[in-house]
Protein backbone atom coordinates (compact mmCIF):
# COMPACT_ATOMS: atom_id res chain seq x y z
CA UNK A 1 0.00 0.00 0.00
CA UNK A 2 1.38 3.60 -1.05
CA UNK A 3 2.31 6.42 1.54
CA UNK A 4 -0.92 8.56 -0.16
CA UNK A 5 -2.95 5.77 0.91
CA UNK A 6 -1.58 5.00 4.27
CA UNK A 7 -1.94 8.33 5.21
CA UNK A 8 -5.44 8.32 4.38
CA UNK A 9 -6.51 5.66 6.41
CA UNK A 10 -5.06 7.41 9.41
CA UNK A 11 -5.97 10.78 8.92
CA UNK A 12 -9.61 9.52 9.03
CA UNK A 13 -9.50 7.39 12.24
CA UNK A 14 -7.66 10.41 13.82
CA UNK A 15 -10.35 12.44 13.10
CA UNK A 16 -12.87 9.81 14.54
CA UNK A 17 -10.73 9.89 18.02
CA UNK A 18 -10.42 13.59 17.91
CA UNK A 19 -14.33 14.00 17.27
CA UNK A 20 -14.39 12.64 20.41
CA UNK A 21 -12.63 15.79 22.46
CA UNK A 22 -12.47 18.31 20.24
CA UNK A 23 -16.08 19.72 20.03
CA UNK A 24 -16.54 19.38 23.68
CA UNK A 25 -17.37 22.77 24.63
CA UNK A 26 -19.97 23.21 22.01
CA UNK A 27 -24.16 22.95 22.71
CA UNK A 28 -25.41 19.31 21.82
CA UNK A 29 -27.32 20.33 18.91
CA UNK A 30 -23.84 22.00 17.31
CA UNK A 31 -21.69 19.32 18.53
CA UNK A 32 -23.36 16.48 16.18
CA UNK A 33 -23.82 18.54 13.15
CA UNK A 34 -20.38 19.25 13.60
CA UNK A 35 -19.48 15.63 14.10
CA UNK A 36 -21.31 14.68 11.17
CA UNK A 37 -19.79 17.40 9.10
CA UNK A 38 -16.33 16.44 9.82
CA UNK A 39 -17.36 12.38 9.06
CA UNK A 40 -18.73 13.40 5.62
CA UNK A 41 -15.09 15.44 4.98
CA UNK A 42 -13.34 12.94 6.11
CA UNK A 43 -15.17 10.84 3.25
CA UNK A 44 -14.12 13.27 0.57
CA UNK A 45 -10.69 13.93 1.16
CA UNK A 46 -9.04 10.74 1.68
CA UNK A 47 -6.75 10.44 -0.62
CA UNK A 48 -6.44 8.19 -3.50
CA UNK A 49 -3.00 5.96 -4.63
CA UNK A 50 -1.29 8.50 -7.50
CA UNK A 51 -1.04 7.13 -10.68
CA UNK A 52 -3.13 4.67 -12.97
CA UNK A 53 -5.73 2.31 -10.93
CA UNK A 54 -5.43 -1.07 -12.42
CA UNK A 55 -8.59 -3.48 -13.74
CA UNK A 56 -10.32 -5.23 -10.68
CA UNK A 57 -12.32 -8.32 -11.37
CA UNK A 58 -16.08 -8.00 -12.28
CA UNK A 59 -14.97 -3.81 -13.29
CA UNK A 60 -14.87 -2.54 -17.34
CA UNK A 61 -11.39 -1.46 -17.92
CA UNK A 62 -10.88 2.12 -17.29
CA UNK A 63 -13.26 2.07 -14.34
CA UNK A 64 -12.00 3.40 -10.78
CA UNK A 65 -11.30 2.05 -7.54
CA UNK A 66 -13.00 2.38 -4.41
CA UNK A 67 -10.82 5.25 -3.31
CA UNK A 68 -11.11 5.33 0.29
CA UNK A 69 -7.95 3.29 1.34
CA UNK A 70 -8.42 0.74 -1.45
CA UNK A 71 -5.66 -1.70 -1.76
CA UNK A 72 -3.98 -1.13 -5.33
CA UNK A 73 -4.37 -5.01 -4.98
CA UNK A 74 -8.26 -5.46 -4.92
CA UNK A 75 -9.40 -2.14 -5.21
CA UNK A 76 -11.39 -2.95 -1.44
CA UNK A 77 -11.58 -0.14 1.02
CA UNK A 78 -10.16 -1.10 4.42
CA UNK A 79 -10.33 2.47 6.02
CA UNK A 80 -13.13 1.55 8.38
CA UNK A 81 -11.82 -2.05 9.19
CA UNK A 82 -12.08 -2.69 13.06
CA UNK A 83 -9.01 -2.15 15.09
CA UNK A 84 -8.52 -5.63 16.06
CA UNK A 85 -6.22 -7.70 18.77
CA UNK A 86 -5.67 -10.71 19.78
CA UNK A 87 -4.66 -12.12 23.07
CA UNK A 88 -3.58 -15.20 24.66
CA UNK A 89 -3.18 -17.15 27.15
CA UNK A 90 -0.52 -20.00 27.93
CA UNK A 91 -1.36 -21.82 31.42
CA UNK A 92 1.34 -24.55 33.04
CA UNK A 93 -0.04 -25.98 36.51
CA UNK A 94 0.35 -27.91 39.15
CA UNK A 95 -1.84 -29.04 41.77
CA UNK A 96 -1.04 -31.27 45.06
CA UNK A 97 -4.95 -32.57 45.01
CA UNK A 98 -5.29 -35.59 43.38
CA UNK A 99 -7.26 -36.49 40.24
CA UNK A 100 -11.22 -37.76 41.34
CA UNK A 101 -10.29 -37.19 45.26
CA UNK A 102 -13.74 -35.24 45.70
CA UNK A 103 -17.04 -35.94 43.73
CA UNK A 104 -17.71 -32.00 43.40
CA UNK A 105 -15.11 -29.45 42.36
CA UNK A 106 -15.49 -26.82 44.43
CA UNK A 107 -13.89 -23.00 43.52
CA UNK A 108 -10.29 -22.98 43.75
CA UNK A 109 -9.93 -26.78 42.92
CA UNK A 110 -10.94 -27.12 39.11
CA UNK A 111 -6.68 -26.46 38.78
CA UNK A 112 -5.30 -29.70 37.58
CA UNK A 113 -1.67 -30.39 36.66
CA UNK A 114 -0.64 -30.24 33.20
CA UNK A 115 -0.48 -27.40 30.23
CA UNK A 116 -2.80 -25.70 28.79
CA UNK A 117 -4.66 -23.28 26.43
CA UNK A 118 -6.06 -20.73 28.88
CA UNK A 119 -7.85 -18.57 27.18
CA UNK A 120 -7.40 -16.84 23.31
CA UNK A 121 -9.74 -13.64 22.77
CA UNK A 122 -10.03 -11.81 19.69
CA UNK A 123 -11.78 -8.25 20.24
CA UNK A 124 -12.96 -5.81 17.11
CA UNK A 125 -13.82 -2.46 17.91
CA UNK A 126 -14.66 0.26 15.42
CA UNK A 127 -16.86 3.26 15.42
CA UNK A 128 -19.69 2.85 13.45
CA UNK A 129 -20.57 6.54 12.76
CA UNK A 130 -20.32 9.68 14.68
CA UNK A 131 -23.07 8.91 17.53
CA UNK A 132 -22.47 4.94 17.59
CA UNK A 133 -19.55 2.89 18.08
CA UNK A 134 -19.11 -0.57 18.46
CA UNK A 135 -16.98 -3.60 20.09
CA UNK A 136 -17.03 -7.67 19.56
CA UNK A 137 -15.16 -9.69 21.83
CA UNK A 138 -14.91 -13.42 20.58
CA UNK A 139 -13.24 -16.48 23.25
CA UNK A 140 -12.08 -19.32 22.94
CA UNK A 141 -12.22 -20.84 26.86
CA UNK A 142 -9.35 -23.38 27.27
CA UNK A 143 -9.06 -23.12 23.44
CA UNK A 144 -12.69 -25.55 22.70
CA UNK A 145 -15.36 -23.65 20.89
CA UNK A 146 -15.91 -20.13 20.10
CA UNK A 147 -18.11 -17.92 22.03
CA UNK A 148 -18.78 -14.39 22.30
CA UNK A 149 -17.93 -12.78 25.40
CA UNK A 150 -18.75 -9.31 24.86
CA UNK A 151 -20.62 -8.02 21.80
CA UNK A 152 -22.18 -4.87 22.42
CA UNK A 153 -22.85 -1.05 20.85
CA UNK A 154 -22.46 2.23 22.79
CA UNK A 155 -23.71 6.16 21.99
CA UNK A 156 -21.25 8.58 21.60
CA UNK A 157 -21.26 12.35 22.38
CA UNK A 158 -24.22 12.41 24.95
CA UNK A 159 -23.68 14.45 27.65
CA UNK A 160 -22.89 12.79 31.10
CA UNK A 161 -24.29 9.55 29.22
CA UNK A 162 -23.22 6.47 27.88
CA UNK A 163 -25.91 3.78 26.29
CA UNK A 164 -24.76 0.35 26.05
CA UNK A 165 -26.98 -2.37 24.24
CA UNK A 166 -25.74 -6.38 23.85
CA UNK A 167 -23.61 -8.54 26.02
CA UNK A 168 -21.16 -7.36 28.17
CA UNK A 169 -19.09 -7.70 31.39
CA UNK A 170 -21.99 -6.29 33.95
CA UNK A 171 -20.38 -3.63 36.07
CA UNK A 172 -21.02 -5.75 39.57
CA UNK A 173 -17.89 -4.74 41.70
CA UNK A 174 -14.71 -4.25 40.53
CA UNK A 175 -13.20 -8.02 39.33
CA UNK A 176 -16.26 -8.50 37.00
CA UNK A 177 -15.40 -6.01 34.75
CA UNK A 178 -12.49 -7.95 33.64
CA UNK A 179 -11.49 -10.37 30.77
CA UNK A 180 -9.48 -13.18 31.67
CA UNK A 181 -6.60 -10.97 30.74
CA UNK A 182 -6.59 -8.35 32.81
CA UNK A 183 -7.11 -10.62 35.95
CA UNK A 184 -4.34 -9.02 38.71
CA UNK A 185 -4.13 -13.06 39.41
CA UNK A 186 -3.83 -15.71 37.03
CA UNK A 187 -7.27 -17.04 38.74
CA UNK A 188 -10.26 -14.96 40.48
CA UNK A 189 -11.03 -14.33 43.37
CA UNK A 190 -12.85 -17.55 45.32
CA UNK A 191 -16.65 -15.93 46.44
CA UNK A 192 -17.15 -14.19 42.66
CA UNK A 193 -16.48 -17.92 40.88
CA UNK A 194 -19.25 -19.44 43.62
CA UNK A 195 -21.38 -17.06 42.58
CA UNK A 196 -21.33 -16.47 39.35
CA UNK A 197 -19.72 -19.20 38.11
CA UNK A 198 -16.29 -19.65 36.11
CA UNK A 199 -17.87 -16.79 33.21
CA UNK A 200 -18.86 -13.91 36.06
CA UNK A 201 -22.23 -12.12 35.68
CA UNK A 202 -22.51 -11.92 31.92
CA UNK A 203 -25.40 -11.13 30.06
CA UNK A 204 -27.20 -9.46 27.57
CA UNK A 205 -29.04 -6.39 28.69
CA UNK A 206 -29.42 -2.41 28.41
CA UNK A 207 -26.45 -0.69 30.30
CA UNK A 208 -27.27 2.89 31.22
CA UNK A 209 -24.03 5.25 33.00
CA UNK A 210 -24.29 8.79 34.18
CA UNK A 211 -22.00 10.72 35.24
CA UNK A 212 -23.12 12.95 38.47
CA UNK A 213 -22.14 16.47 38.31
CA UNK A 214 -20.37 16.47 41.02
CA UNK A 215 -16.06 18.04 41.91
CA UNK A 216 -15.36 14.27 42.03
CA UNK A 217 -15.40 11.07 39.64
CA UNK A 218 -19.18 10.18 40.78
CA UNK A 219 -20.87 7.57 38.40
CA UNK A 220 -24.17 5.38 38.13
CA UNK A 221 -25.22 2.55 36.12
CA UNK A 222 -28.42 0.86 35.72
CA UNK A 223 -28.42 -2.46 34.46
CA UNK A 224 -31.68 -3.90 32.12
CA UNK A 225 -30.58 -7.88 32.22
CA UNK A 226 -31.87 -11.13 30.98
CA UNK A 227 -31.30 -13.10 34.23
CA UNK A 228 -29.32 -16.35 32.60
CA UNK A 229 -26.40 -16.71 35.21
CA UNK A 230 -26.80 -20.03 35.53
CA UNK A 231 -25.38 -20.38 39.41
CA UNK A 232 -27.40 -17.03 40.58
CA UNK A 233 -30.55 -16.91 38.53
CA UNK A 234 -31.00 -19.40 35.84
CA UNK A 235 -34.37 -18.19 35.13
CA UNK A 236 -36.80 -20.87 33.05
CA UNK A 237 -36.13 -20.14 29.19
CA UNK A 238 -34.71 -16.32 29.86
CA UNK A 239 -38.42 -15.10 30.52
CA UNK A 240 -37.66 -13.29 33.50
CA UNK A 241 -35.76 -10.05 33.67
CA UNK A 242 -32.47 -9.23 36.38
CA UNK A 243 -32.33 -5.77 37.53
CA UNK A 244 -28.51 -3.86 38.19
CA UNK A 245 -27.05 -1.08 39.93
CA UNK A 246 -23.55 0.11 40.70
CA UNK A 247 -22.25 3.16 41.75
CA UNK A 248 -18.89 4.04 41.66
CA UNK A 249 -17.14 7.32 43.35
CA UNK A 250 -13.35 8.22 42.14
CA UNK A 251 -11.44 10.69 44.98
CA UNK A 252 -7.72 11.84 43.63
CA UNK A 253 -6.36 12.22 46.83
CA UNK A 254 -3.22 13.87 45.78
CA UNK A 255 -1.15 13.61 42.30
CA UNK A 256 -0.26 10.37 42.79
CA UNK A 257 -3.01 8.60 44.83
CA UNK A 258 -6.77 7.68 44.02
CA UNK A 259 -8.65 5.98 46.26
CA UNK A 260 -12.09 4.50 44.61
CA UNK A 261 -15.59 3.47 46.94
CA UNK A 262 -18.13 1.12 44.38
CA UNK A 263 -21.32 -0.82 45.56
CA UNK A 264 -23.43 -3.19 43.55
CA UNK A 265 -26.74 -4.93 43.73
CA UNK A 266 -28.58 -7.36 41.22
CA UNK A 267 -31.66 -9.18 42.05
CA UNK A 268 -33.44 -11.34 39.43
CA UNK A 269 -35.70 -14.47 39.28
CA UNK A 270 -34.64 -17.59 39.41
CA UNK A 271 -35.62 -21.15 38.28
CA UNK A 272 -37.93 -21.33 41.14
CA UNK A 273 -39.91 -18.64 40.38
CA UNK A 274 -39.17 -16.47 43.32
CA UNK A 275 -35.94 -14.16 44.19
CA UNK A 276 -32.18 -14.38 43.75
CA UNK A 277 -29.89 -11.14 44.85
CA UNK A 278 -26.05 -10.34 45.46
CA UNK A 279 -24.81 -7.07 46.55
CA UNK A 280 -21.09 -5.78 47.12
CA UNK A 281 -18.98 -3.37 47.98
CA UNK A 282 -15.02 -2.51 46.66
CA UNK A 283 -12.54 -0.34 47.57
CA UNK A 284 -9.16 0.69 45.51
CA UNK A 285 -5.79 2.61 46.46
CA UNK A 286 -3.68 3.30 43.44
CA UNK A 287 -0.84 4.98 44.28
CA UNK A 288 1.78 5.88 41.16
CA UNK A 289 4.31 8.70 41.57
CA UNK A 290 4.07 11.09 38.62
CA UNK A 291 7.97 11.61 38.68
CA UNK A 292 8.34 7.28 38.77
CA UNK A 293 5.70 6.81 37.20
CA UNK A 294 7.54 4.29 34.83
CA UNK A 295 9.36 1.98 38.20
CA UNK A 296 6.81 2.56 40.83
CA UNK A 297 2.86 1.78 41.96
CA UNK A 298 0.91 -0.18 44.16
CA UNK A 299 -2.34 -0.98 44.65
CA UNK A 300 -4.54 -2.27 47.28
CA UNK A 301 -8.07 -3.64 46.36
CA UNK A 302 -10.72 -5.31 48.26
CA UNK A 303 -13.84 -6.37 48.09
CA UNK A 304 -16.91 -7.98 49.53
CA UNK A 305 -19.77 -10.16 47.73
CA UNK A 306 -23.16 -12.01 49.34
CA UNK A 307 -25.48 -13.37 47.72
CA UNK A 308 -29.05 -14.78 48.79
CA UNK A 309 -31.19 -17.32 46.66
CA UNK A 310 -34.91 -18.13 47.82
CA UNK A 311 -35.91 -20.98 47.89
CA UNK A 312 -31.98 -22.70 49.14
CA UNK A 313 -31.25 -25.10 46.28
CA UNK A 314 -28.16 -27.55 45.22
CA UNK A 315 -25.91 -24.46 44.70
CA UNK A 316 -26.60 -22.42 48.10
CA UNK A 317 -29.06 -20.66 50.54
CA UNK A 318 -27.11 -17.75 51.24
CA UNK A 319 -22.84 -17.15 51.08
CA UNK A 320 -20.32 -14.16 51.38
CA UNK A 321 -16.83 -13.90 51.30
CA UNK A 322 -13.61 -11.44 50.61
CA UNK A 323 -10.64 -11.12 48.80
CA UNK A 324 -8.28 -8.50 49.22
CA UNK A 325 -5.37 -7.97 47.12
CA UNK A 326 -1.90 -6.02 47.43
CA UNK A 327 0.46 -5.18 44.05
CA UNK A 328 3.65 -3.26 44.29
CA UNK A 329 5.68 -2.43 41.13
CA UNK A 330 9.11 -2.21 42.15
CA UNK A 331 11.37 -2.07 39.18
CA UNK A 332 10.30 -1.19 35.38
CA UNK A 333 9.23 -4.39 34.40
CA UNK A 334 8.49 -6.33 37.61
CA UNK A 335 6.36 -6.59 40.02
CA UNK A 336 4.93 -8.41 42.98
CA UNK A 337 1.75 -9.20 44.44
CA UNK A 338 -0.06 -11.36 47.18
CA UNK A 339 -4.16 -12.35 47.44
CA UNK A 340 -6.23 -13.40 50.48
CA UNK A 341 -9.29 -14.85 49.75
CA UNK A 342 -12.05 -15.99 52.35
CA UNK A 343 -15.07 -17.94 51.60
CA UNK A 344 -17.65 -18.32 53.78
CA UNK A 345 -18.96 -15.71 55.97
CA UNK A 346 -21.84 -16.18 56.09
CA UNK A 347 -21.49 -19.77 55.12
CA UNK A 348 -23.32 -21.78 52.46
CA UNK A 349 -25.18 -24.20 54.41
CA UNK A 350 -23.06 -27.74 54.79
CA UNK A 351 -19.72 -26.69 53.47
CA UNK A 352 -18.11 -24.64 55.79
CA UNK A 353 -15.48 -21.85 55.29
CA UNK A 354 -12.67 -21.95 52.82
CA UNK A 355 -9.38 -19.67 52.35
CA UNK A 356 -6.51 -19.55 50.42
CA UNK A 357 -3.06 -17.28 50.38
CA UNK A 358 -1.74 -16.74 47.17
CA UNK A 359 1.37 -14.93 46.01
CA UNK A 360 2.63 -13.85 42.42
CA UNK A 361 5.38 -12.80 41.00
CA UNK A 362 5.75 -10.77 37.24
CA UNK A 363 7.75 -10.12 34.46
CA UNK A 364 6.26 -7.24 32.18
CA UNK A 365 8.72 -6.59 29.36
CA UNK A 366 5.83 -4.75 27.55
CA UNK A 367 2.33 -3.74 27.96
CA UNK A 368 1.80 -6.33 25.15
CA UNK A 369 3.27 -9.51 27.19
CA UNK A 370 3.76 -10.28 30.46
CA UNK A 371 5.29 -13.62 32.38
CA UNK A 372 3.93 -14.37 35.75
CA UNK A 373 4.11 -17.18 38.50
CA UNK A 374 1.96 -18.03 40.88
CA UNK A 375 1.56 -20.29 43.98
CA UNK A 376 -1.43 -20.70 46.01
CA UNK A 377 -2.53 -22.63 49.50
CA UNK A 378 -6.24 -23.63 49.38
CA UNK A 379 -7.47 -24.90 52.41
CA UNK A 380 -11.13 -26.15 53.02
CA UNK A 381 -12.45 -26.06 56.44
CA UNK A 382 -11.98 -29.72 57.79
CA UNK A 383 -9.98 -30.78 55.07
CA UNK A 384 -6.37 -30.77 53.69
CA UNK A 385 -4.83 -27.95 52.54
CA UNK A 386 -3.97 -27.70 48.43
CA UNK A 387 -0.94 -26.59 46.86
CA UNK A 388 -1.30 -24.97 43.42
CA UNK A 389 1.68 -23.54 41.72
CA UNK A 390 0.55 -21.46 38.80
CA UNK A 391 2.96 -20.30 35.11
CA UNK A 392 1.03 -18.27 32.71
CA UNK A 393 2.15 -16.49 29.25
CA UNK A 394 0.21 -13.91 28.38
CA UNK A 395 0.32 -11.98 25.15
CA UNK A 396 -1.88 -9.33 23.03
CA UNK A 397 -0.93 -8.91 19.20
CA UNK A 398 -2.68 -6.05 17.33
CA UNK A 399 -4.55 -2.58 18.37
CA UNK A 400 -4.31 -2.79 22.09
CA UNK A 401 -7.29 -2.10 23.62
CA UNK A 402 -6.84 0.45 26.74
CA UNK A 403 -7.97 -1.37 29.93
CA UNK A 404 -10.67 -0.77 33.06
CA UNK A 405 -9.39 1.37 35.51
Amino acid sequence: MSMMKWVGVLSIFSLICFLNTSFAQQPPEEKTKSLEEEFQKALEQAPSAPGPTPQQPGTQAGSPALGIGGSTATGLSRAFNPAISINGLFLGSYTSREPGEEAEVRPGEEITTGVHIQEVEAQFSAFVDPYLRADVILALPKGEGVEVEEGYISTLNIPSVILRIGKLHDPFGKHNLLHTHQFPFIDPPLINERIFGEEGLTEIGIDVSYLLKLPWFSEVRLDLLNGDNEVLFNSPKGSDLAYLAHFKNLWDLSDATTLELGESYVVGKNEFEDISQAAGVDLTLKWRPPQRALYRAFIWQTEYLFAKKDPADQTFDKVGGLYTLVQYQFARRWWIQGRYDLLGIPEAEGEGKTYRVSSLLAFVPTEFSAFRVQYNYLKPEDEEGIHQVLAQVNFTIGSHPAHQY
